[in-house]
């Protein structure tokens, strides 16, 4: 409830900002405005869902008063980021949110689920010093870290740029930005899916929001103060998505494949950042297309782990292969999470389509400068569209549709009462997919206001149901089939790269470098 006020409060381009005055940057401790009260919204709302599943679904748990009680604080830890009114109170509450949602990952206390906790736990404390650093940087080069800054001058350019890089950093590893999203695709399969969800649908868009932040505080580019930020973003927006999609079709886990689809989201919503940093104050398609993809993937995504969720614990089974056939047996669940994967997908008529249109204006724009960065970023976003369409057919397919490969027990029948949270979703999504002009005015376009960018009015005039769009989009979708289908028929996706080609295995062991070389 606290949220929808907040939206009310802040119609018109309203900024509320609480603090003590006469105390320099504590001046403005907390601060609300467009853009943070609709993340704050959303966040609330899945919580919501989640609060909702969870009633069902941790009664096959144990301790659970335990996790109620890390779920409490990490959702006031979520929402103090999204209304704090300066980087160093930003700060506070990313370590407070960083440390229980820590719990979640290392609920069941096994070996995997301790390992998956080390990594989060580290990746997190190496974000907490990025930023604890960005600040002082902030400092040194005269600028004052508040957020949400319509513009900066600082006096000394060095540091800022460290400043500006590190909480790129930082952000990027909540994020799950390439090479920094090893923890992702370890910590959702062995954290409880309500938590699963949460991580996915929310807890990384507080990355997509520090990064949006960090945007503002480089003016978009418009100062020019560093003026390859933005090609870097595109850069690394182009290869988060294209790894975790390719990762994600090698899957078996439907937990995991969903996890490395959060690495491939991020990374549109990444270049959409990048794309209007690049484009300066024609960026409102990029910055647009990103805000609404956090939204738009933090309805699609929590469901789907809801689904997973459900079937797991109806079959005790969360591989693809050993699953098929359950469409008589989880109907409701099986047609929420076939809306799900519309959405991801980009069907038109579901809410991904929506922000992927956007995203790719914002990318064509930027395409059209003739810049080669940029003319394969857009490349590459139409091969990812295919390859979600394919992994999701294959999700979908397999489990629902698919035969059976070995006998499955089914531990109990589908629960309605969990597949509730699903439709509340499902029913944002559609609204969303259908009503996009809605969302956009109402929601999107007052918080792409809010960041800064200008010559938003051509945000009024997109139309989003013109047949070319639509056409594009059912030919990646078309695609995507016929990508599951060669990939099924060649054994493509059961290809097992060797762990010394993976990220995890470079980053582990430039780390123990490091710790030998000081030692």
């Amino acid at each position: 409830m606290g949220s929808v006020i907040n939206m009310y409060l802040v119609r018109g381009g309203a900024v509320y900002a609480w603090g003590f005055g006469s105390l320099g940057i504590f001046g403005s401790i907390l601060r609300l405005d467009s853009l943070s009260a609709l993340f704050s919204l959303f966040c609330a709302f899945v919580w919501l869902a989640a609060g909702i599943y969870m009633h069902s679904y941790m009664r096959y748990e144990e301790h659970v008063s335990t996790f109620y009680t890390y779920y409490l604080i990490t959702l006031g830890a979520t929402q103090g980021i999204f209304l704090a009114g300066n980087f160093i109170v930003l700060l506070i509450f990313f370590e407070l949110m960083s440390v229980t949602s820590g719990e979640w990952v290392t609920f069941h206390h096994d070996q995997e689920a301790e390992q998956a906790g080390s990594m989060y736990h580290h990746l997190s404390v190496a974000a907490g010093v990025f930023m604890g650093l960005a600040v002082i940087l902030l400092y040194a080069s005269g600028v004052v870290p508040f957020v949400g800054s319509p513009a900066v001058n600082p006096t000394r350019i060095t540091p800022f740029i460290w400043a500006v890089l590190l909480l790129m950093g930082a952000f990027g590893i909540k994020a799950g930005m390439f090479p920094l999203h090893i923890w992702l695709p370890k910590a959702h399969p062995v954290a409880p899916t309500p938590a699963s969800a949460l991580l996915s649908g929310i807890l990384i868009k507080t990355g997509a929001y520090g990064l949006i932040r960090t945007g503002q505080l480089v003016s978009w580019g418009q100062a020019d103060l560093i003026p390859w930020a933005g090609a870097l973003l595109v850069i690394v927006g182009s290869i988060t998505m294209l790894l975790g999609v390719c990762l994600a079709l090698l899957q078996s886990n439907a937990k995991r494949l969903l996890a490395y689809h959060s690495v491939s989201q991020m990374g549109y919503i990444i270049l959409g950042i990048g794309a209007a940093l690049f484009m300066k104050d024609n960026g409102a398609f990029g910055i647009a297309g990103a805000v609404f993809h956090s939204l738009n993937h933090a309805l699609f995504k929590s469901s789907l782990f809801f689904g997973v969720g459900i079937i797991i614990l109806g079959t005790g089974e969360a591989d693809l292969y050993k699953l098929g056939g359950l469409w008589k047996k989880f109907p409701l669940t099986g047609l929420m999470m076939l809306i799900a994967a519309l959405g991801i997908t980009g069907a038109p008529g579901l809410n991904g389509y929506i922000s992927k249109t956007l995203l790719h204006h914002g990318i064509l724009e930027a395409a059209e400068t003739g810049r080669p960065i940029m003319v394969w970023a857009e490349r590459i976003f139409t091969l990812v569209g295919v390859g979600t369409t394919a992994s999701f057919v294959k999700l979908i397919g397999l489990t629902f549709f698919g035969k059976q490969k070995t006998a499955v027990k089914f531990n109990r029948g589908e629960n309605r009462a969990l597949a509730v949270a699903m439709i509340m979703l499902s029913v944002a999504m559609l609204f969303i997919g259908t009503m996009p002009e809605r969302a956009l005015s109402f929601l999107v376009g007052p918080a792409t206001q809010s960041c800064g960018t200008v010559k938003l009015g051509v945000l009024e005039h997109v139309h989003f149901f013109e047949w070319p769009a639509i056409r594009g989009m059912l030919l990646t979708l078309l695609a995507g089939f016929l990508l599951f289908a060669v990939g099924m028929k060649t054994h493509l996706f059961h290809l097992q790269l060797p762990y010394w080609l993976s990220i995890d295995w470079a980053v582990r062991t430039a780390c123990r470098k490091v710790r030998e070389a000081f030692k």
